[in-house]
This record gives C-alpha cells, structure tokens and sequence, in this order.
C-alpha cells in the first residue's frame, strides 16, 4: 500500500503542476470610446470603436547567455562502501563505485560480461591459437613447488609436468588520475602487494600458483604458472595495476587506512572529489581517462548517495533526485510498484535474469549420510517425477511477475557452456499426469490419504531451506501444493542460513543430513559443474567439507568435466560441457528452478543505460548520459 501511495502522491504532484500553470491570455474585446477632433478648426465629439488587446509584457533586456550546466548523474544504493581499496573490500557497491572512480573494468582492466571476460585496457586477452599464450613442458626436481589433484604441493620426485604462460599488452595512452604515465610495472606492483599476508586481498588463490609476474618492457607483463597449474583462466591473469608512485612507500596493511583508501588515485573514467559519511561520494570527470579523444565519459560529474530504505529510495528516483536505483537496493517485491510507475511515466525498470540460479537438491544416496536416513531419491524415476511435478513456471509467474527464466543446466541457455545443440538434453516441462506415471513405475502407490507409499514406507520427504527468505518461502509453499498434487507429502523446514549452510561436520545438512535442500549457486564464467563430481562428495577424510552434498557420483559426467577442465580450447571446452550436461539433466541430482532477477530502475532521463546479467548494472559508467 505505501509503494501504490507514492506513484498516487507523484501524479498528484504533476496534477498540481498543470494547474498552476500560467493562464492562457484574454480574447480581443471591442470597446466604444468618445474622442474629440478638430473638424475646420472647430472641436467636435465622436464615438469611435476600439479593440484592445492583452497588454504585452513589458520589454525586457536581452539576458546574458548561461553556462552550460554539468551533467551530473545520481546512483542510489542502499550501502555505503567500506572504501575504495579494492584488495581491502569485497562488497558489491564498492565494486560499483570502483568502476567509475578507480578502475576501467571490474577486474582490474577485464570486464565480465555475457558470462565472458572482455580486455578494457589490454589489447586483446591472450590465446594459446593466437601464440601470445603457451603451454611448454618443464622438468621438476623433488622439492620444486607444483600443483596436483587442485592442491599447492611440493614434488616428491624429479618429474616433468605442463606449465602455461601468458602475455598482456597494455592499450597506448593509459594514465593515472594525477597525469602519470601507467606502466607495466604498476600491474607487477599489484601482483606484489598482493603477496603480503597483510594486504587485506580475498583470495590468494591465482597468487600461490603463480611462479611469475615480470614486466617485460613499458606496457608488457608476462604470467607463469606453476608446473602442474593447466588453468582454464590463463587469459585473466593480468593483475590489477596499483599506482606505485603514490603506495610504494605506504606498507600493504596500511593502504585500505591511508587517504587512498577514500579518495584513489585510479585510471577509470571519473575522479573521486569528496566523501561525505552516511551521505555520498562525489566524482568529477578524469581529464587524463585515456578515452577522453572519444568525448568519453559523456557526463561531468557522478554521486552516488547512500539510501538504505527501498521507499525512499523509490520515491527519489520519481521526484529525479536519484537517477539510477541499483539492483542492492531494489528487489522483486518492488516489481508491481516499478511497473505502475513505469506505465505513469515516472521511471525505467529493468529486469535482467542474473547468474545468481535456484535449485532443489535431492539426496541421491541418504544411506550413506553420516546420519543415514530413509532412501526417497536413489531411484532417477523419482528424480525425474519430482522435476515433471514442479510447476516452476508458475513459481516464475507469482514470485518474479513473469521476470524471470527456467533454466534446464547449470548455466543459462545465454552462456557460452550451454550446448549448441540442447537436444540430447533431458527437460522437465510441467506435467503432473507423466510425474504420477514415473512414480506408478517406481512402485510407489497412492494410499487412502492420497500419499503415496512404497514397502511400508511413505513417501513422505523434508525440504530444507534458509528461513527468512520470502521468495524461497514462496517456492516452497508452491512446491509442497505441486507435491501433493501426485501423492508426495513435503513437510518445510526454515533452519537459519549459518546452520543450513555449515560445513565441517558430520551432522550438517551439508553433509547429506537432508531430503531435499532449497538454495542458489553461481553461474559465473566457469559452468557450475565442479561442485558435482565425485571427489567432492562430502567425508570424514574431507572432514565433511566437500560441495557435492547430493552424493551423486557418476563415472561419465566426472570423464567429461576432467576434459573439459583439462582443455583450454573454447570450442573443445563445449563439447566437453554438452557431454556433462547430457548426463546431469538425465540423471537429475539437482533441479534446476529458474535465474533469480536483478531489479534496476532509472529516471527516464538517463541515458544507454544497458544493465547485463553477469556484469554491474554501471559498467559502460563512461557511456551514460543523461537528458538536459
């Protein structure tokens, strides 16, 4: 009801408008009006007809011309970044502010979009067919650091292993904010502040497989691999410049504390001026960005203000204080509020299926858990009957307003793993009647209380999900109503998100201590297959640590992902995937429900505006405009 009163009071705000506007002048009127002439030298009174006109405005000086005033763009989100140091920060608004004050893409001069990486200030990512990458074969004594079985290990014997390679060039004309020259060596920097223990980075997964990072000349940086480390992602391996003329003296702990924490020197498209806490950041246009020959970045100046209620938020974007309203700060609740205003004319809502994806997982082999339980899903008949039974369409109709996609893999139909040819894939469109027949197969008959039954055994099963979450509680309630449609009893579960999800003990639901489990991967760049195969399956010798909480494990899909993680080849690759995809969707130890929405909205002044489903909705910052 409050999210309806606000497009009320904003068109109540443009009726106000119209209605004071200025009235529209008078008609013409004929008066009669006595005057007196001379006629012969003698006065004489006559009545003459007059017309008179709306008196015109009295004529005023030609004004002096204005300035034009700066472009100024508005980004509302919800959070305030913790700062501006990209190794001290893994929040989504700092990534978000950094592409416009710090950096020109979101990793460092690659962007991630269309579930791809895409050079920015690289001349092209590096290929093994086009020769700037290679893969030699090296000889190692025992001792010698080298990657094996996905662990950092050291040889225990002189042996010979694949090592990768990779070449990056920098564009021409990259400087600093300050005017400086960027080189090469403001990359090799990174990388090396990034080795201390106290540089506050995320992950030093890329850094303790790597053997080195040299800057060849100016504008060129050559990464090894250790021996051993195929990676897939050899292309990416080009670290985030730092500024070593501003940090070289300042030590890696104590960068994210320092004025270059709040206030980077960077090579992005604008500047940071001010912070102001709990309010906003400020960013004028960077005069050395080294685009600036395009006319780029179009505006002059960028905020991003701090809003955390989604109302106000709203309401902002209609009275054009905000411009844009990030995906952090809008969700699917508000998507019938978005729409009315949108009809109204008021903003722009965009609703882009993220890589974020929902899934249901079965418990494949429940005896084998560490507590065992009641074997419902061993049977693929089951599996299959459960995935014709679900009505996700409607889950997408009444949860996401339609917004929404179904998803049949691991990854969406848009991304470059999905087969080519999707044919061999198995596919579960809703249909109850062929979910019965399954489960009829399967021995599994309907009793007198409409709940089927097997051996004496219900079946009767637990979904699990993280409590809290409205959409999921959605899913959930229509999920049970589909179950019962064909005789199988599902009883909620809400435990919080740290008990659901904790790991390392045999008596977490992550450790097969479930029935079915609600909750989200991410189909990043890389398909979502690892967390499938066999070596991940959840054991005491994993201390329970394993991702592959289904227990499923087949010999075919686990032969496919080993070629497809041991090819570097693109097309090869996919081959690979649509090998492996045709086992999971057949054998189903996971249902696959549909792509989560993100939800951005604009004021209709802005412009190019072109949100992307695995990129952050300012990554083209330098192409927005905005109407004046």
């Amino acid at each position: 009801m409050r999210k309806a009163m606000l497009v009320l009071i904003a068109l109540g705000v443009l009726a106000i408008v119209v209605a004071c506007a200025a009235p529209t002048a008078s008609p013409p009127q004929v008066v009669k009006e006595v005057q007196t002439v001379i006629v012969a030298g003698t006065p004489v009174e006559k009545v003459v007809e007059k017309v008179i006109t709306a008196t015109p405005p009295p004529t005023q000086p030609p004004a002096a011309t204005k300035a034009p005033q700066p472009k100024t763009l508005v980004v509302c989100m919800s959070q305030e970044p913790d700062t501006l140091y990209f190794n001290g920060s893994n929040m989504m608004v700092t990534t978000l502010t950094l592409e416009a004050g710090y950096r020109d893409g979101q990793l460092g001069g690659i962007d991630q979009r269309d579930y791809d990486y895409q050079p920015i200030i690289l001349q092209k990512l590096p290929s093994i067919k086009d020769g700037d990458a290679k893969i030699t074969k090296v000889k190692v004594k025992a001792g010698d650091t080298i990657e094996k079985d996905g662990a950092v290990v050291k040889a225990d014997k002189d042996m010979e292993l694949d090592q990768i390679s990779a070449t990056f060039k920098m564009k021409a004309g990259l400087k600093w904010s300050d005017g400086t020259v960027m080189k090469a060596s403001d990359s090799v920097f990174g990388y090396k502040t990034g080795l201390d223990k106290d540089s506050g980075i995320t992950t030093r997964y890329t850094r303790d497989r790597t053997a080195s990072y040299v800057a060849t000349d100016a504008s060129t940086t050559v990464w090894t691999g250790i021996p051993g480390f195929v990676y897939a992602l050899y292309n990416t391996m080009f670290f985030e410049p730092l500024p070593e003329h501003v940090l070289k003296d300042i030590a890696p702990k104590d960068i994210k504390a320092s004025a270059f924490g709040r206030k980077p020197v960077g090579y992005g498209p604008f500047r940071v001026t001010n912070w102001v806490s709990g309010d906003r950041i400020e960013m004028e246009k960077n005069p050395n960005y080294w685009r600036a020959s395009e006319g780029l970045p179009k505006l002059d100046r960028v905020i991003y203000r701090f809003i955390p209620d989604t109302n106000q938020l709203t309401a902002q974007l209609i009275a054009g204080q905000c411009d844009i309203g990030t995906q952090d700060a809008l969700n699917t609740d508000a998507i019938p509020f978005l729409d009315q205003a949108e009809k109204n004319g008021l903003l722009k809502p965009y609703y882009i299926p993220g890589s974020t994806w929902e899934h249901i997982d079965f418990n494949t082999q429940p005896t084998k858990a560490p507590k065992p339980r009641v074997d419902l899903f061993s049977d693929v008949k089951v599996r299959q009957a459960i995935a014709f039974g679900t009505n996700r369409k409607e889950m997408n109709d009444k949860i996401l307003f339609g917004k929404s996609v179904i998803m049949d893999a691991t990854v969406p139909a848009t991304h470059w793993a999905y087969p080519k040819d999707d044919s061999q894939l198995a596919k579960y469109p809703y249909d109850p009647k062929k979910a019965e027949a399954l489960l009829d197969e399967a021995g599994w008959v309907k009793g007198a209380d409409g709940v089927r039954a097997k051996g004496g055994v219900k079946l009767s099963a637990t979904i699990s999900t993280t409590a809290g979450n409205k959409p999921r509680e959605a899913i959930m309630q229509i999920f049970q109503a589909n179950m019962k449609a064909i005789g199988v009893e599902i009883k909620l579960d809400f435990p919080p998100s740290t008990v659901l999800f904790g790991r390392g003990k045999d008596s977490d639901y992550m450790s097969g201590n479930f029935d079915l489990m609600l909750y989200a991967w991410v189909a990043g760049t890389e398909p979502t297959l690892l967390v499938y195969t066999c070596d991940q399956v959840p054991t005491a010798a994993l201390t329970w640590s394993g991702q592959n909480n289904t227990y499923w494990c087949n010999a075919d899909f686990d032969k496919a992902y080993s070629g497809f993680n041991g090819n570097l080849v693109r097309e090869d690759r996919v081959k690979f995937t649509a090998d492996a995809y045709k086992v999971f969707t057949k054998e189903l130890p996971a249902l696959p429900l549909y792509q989560r929405v993100n939800v951005y909205a604009t004021n209709p002044r802005v412009l190019n505006f072109k949100p992307n489903p695995s990129a952050s909705e300012t990554w083209n910052i330098e192409e927005l405009d905005v109407k004046q």
